[in-house]
């Protein structure tokens, strides 16, 4: 519990929030992350999960590329890619996970 607790939830519009369950909040309580030699083996990894995702029971939902960003000082000079994927429970429950790939010599930074 106190792990879910220190997770950083993200909300958006308080009203939506208030109508759907506290749960609804935990974005990606599951992560893992892949650290890569180099950005092409990042890359390479990264469009191999995209395009077998589905296969594999987790879909690709969101990517969303650190690299591109035009403001350096937004992740204070940090770079990764995180690849959010919906898992679906044989009973129908789902929870996005998280996958953050990494370049190798930046993985000490974060």
């Amino acid at each position: 519990a106190q792990e879910l607790a220190d997770t950083s939830l993200r909300l958006s519009d308080a009203p939506l929030v208030a109508a759907l369950p506290l749960s609804s909040q935990i974005l990606d309580p599951v992560r893992c992350s892949v650290v890569c030699v180099h950005a092409n083996a990042l890359l390479q990894y990264a469009k191999w999960v995209i395009g077998n995702g589905s296969k594999l029971g987790l879909p690709v939902v969101r990517c969303k590329n650190k690299f591109a960003v035009t403001d350096a000082s937004e992740y204070d000079g940090y770079r990764d890619l995180m690849l959010s994927v919906l898992f679906t429970g044989r009973e129908g429950l789902s929870i996005i996970g998280e996958i953050q790939l990494h370049v190798d010599s930046m993985y000490p930074v974060k």
